[in-house]
């Protein structure tokens, strides 16, 4: 029961995180409106480097690879406290920015030219907050990993990754009805809040109830010393495996989240100028994805400790995306159900990709060595994460055009094409790692429970 209970609370700080992160992606229609309207007039393309800014320190200062290294050495509990205190400081300085700052002001910065004061500043907080929000992931990741090894860690990743939904849920449903009443300002500062409850969560986790994470990592460390001893060709034969395992499921992580969290930021500017349906309800309808999983996740997660077949749950996952993708695309699409039944078919495609993902590198990492490999894993995802959101943006600039009375028309197909290409890879890779595991029995076909 200990353990559970540690999952939930560990569970929650991570969705406060995801609260912060998408709490603007459904109020895209109203940052690009004009100041006169309630907006900040951002382009785009600004609003599309602003929501790729998230990765901007992670990937050019390697923040990720410091983290791991500081997980490694100083463990996951001192690795949790910088990381929320770092998501807390960002989402501080984003709402500044977006809620005191002109939007008027300019300045000219070296390599990418005239930009605003206001998105430049903006920017700088979100890339902070992207910062503590991954490592707050790999020290969550780590510290489940520690509870839960041998037992039902599928189950717990996606309970983790069911709750993180959830935030992402809430939200994507709630920020437009907050921003309704109160204005751009008030879905910021309800971010910032929910993340200083997460930190205080997660001082108090760290003070009362993790005594277990530290001995069981030792414990791990002497047996696998032991099977080092007494099984050396088996076990260089295994790790040469494991590496190629690990590169394909690195390239699946980047591949698969890129084909859908930067899609969530551009959702409902698509539910509203393809399907013609108003913000709110663009909200809810995309607030169906993340809503899917809330149940999905852990169930697949269930399914993959008791009978295993993780790399065929991912295989689905991504096939199931790619086709969701594809119908989006098409032009002839505009009823405002096919929206929500691909809506809902992305939410299982998101059930089943992290739910057997996240529970297999385990597998193929030692415990001692998840730190590292975890924010190496998350590194190469925010390249994705950063470039796809700028690429989309920059291509819905292209393709807008305006009017006579003033409307802007936007034509959906190629920004759509672009989720479409990744998906596509990301399937590739996956169907590359069932074969990989097929042939060379790394396990990700096997169940995750140890028989006692």
């Amino acid at each position: 029961m200990r353990r559970w209970t540690v999952l939930l609370v560990l569970s929650i700080v991570m969705m406060t995180g995801y609260i912060f992160w998408d709490i603007l992606s459904p109020l895209s229609t109203l940052i690009k409106a004009p100041t006169a309207e309630g907006g900040l007039g951002w382009t785009a393309e600004e609003y599309g480097f602003f929501s790729g800014s998230y990765s901007f320190f992670n990937v050019f200062l390697l923040m990720l690879v410091w983290g791991g290294l500081i997980l490694d050495r100083m463990g996951p509990r001192f690795t949790g406290i910088l990381a929320t205190t770092m998501m807390l400081l960002g989402a501080t300085i984003c709402y500044y920015a977006m809620t005191q700052l002109s939007s008027t002001e300019s300045w000219h910065l070296p390599f990418v030219g005239l930009q605003k004061a206001q998105v430049v500043i903006a920017a700088l907080g979100f890339g902070a907050f992207g910062v503590g929000c991954d490592m707050t992931g790999i020290a969550i990741s780590a510290l489940i990993v520690s509870w839960f090894t041998g037992r039902e860690l599928a189950s717990a990743m996606g309970i983790q990754v069911a709750l993180a939904r959830v935030g992402t849920a809430l939200a994507i449903s709630m920020s437009p009805i907050i921003a309704y009443h109160y204005g751009l300002h008030g879905p910021l500062i309800v971010g910032v809040g929910v993340l200083l409850t997460g930190f205080i969560l997660f001082a108090v986790y760290v003070a009362t109830m993790d005594k277990k994470s530290a001995r069981i990592k030792g414990q791990e460390a002497k047996e696998e010393q032991k099977e080092k001893v007494a099984q050396p060709a088996s076990n260089t034969e295994k790790k040469s495996f494991s590496v190629l395992a690990f590169a394909l499921i690195v390239l699946l992580c980047v591949c698969f989240y890129s084909s859908i969290r930067p899609f969530l930021k551009f959702s409902t500017d698509v539910l509203i100028n393809k399907f013609d349906v108003d913000g709110v309800t663009a909200g809810w309808i995309s607030s169906i994805l993340p809503y899917g999983t809330i149940v999905l996740t852990p169930l697949f997660g269930h399914l993959y400790d008791r009978y295993g077949h993780g790399a065929t749950l991912m295989l689905a996952g991504c096939c199931l995306t790619l086709l969701s993708h594809f119908m989006l695309m098409l032009p002839i699409i505009n009823n405002t159900w096919i929206a929500v039944i691909v809506m809902f078919c992305l939410g299982v495609a998101f059930s089943l990709v992290p739910s057997a993902m996240w529970a297999s590198i385990p597998q193929i990492v030692p415990y001692k060595r998840l730190g590292i490999s975890y924010s190496i894993i998350f590194y190469i995802q925010n390249w994705g994460l950063m470039l796809t959101p700028i690429w989309v943006g920059r291509s819905i600039d292209l393709h807008t055009q305006t009017q006579t009375d003033g409307t802007l028309i936007v034509d959906y197909q190629t920004p759509l094409s672009i989720f479409v290409g990744i998906s596509f890879l990301a399937t590739v890779v996956a169907l590359l790692l069932l074969v990989v595991d097929k042939h060379q029995q790394i396990g990700l076909e096997r169940p995750n429970i140890v028989a006692r």
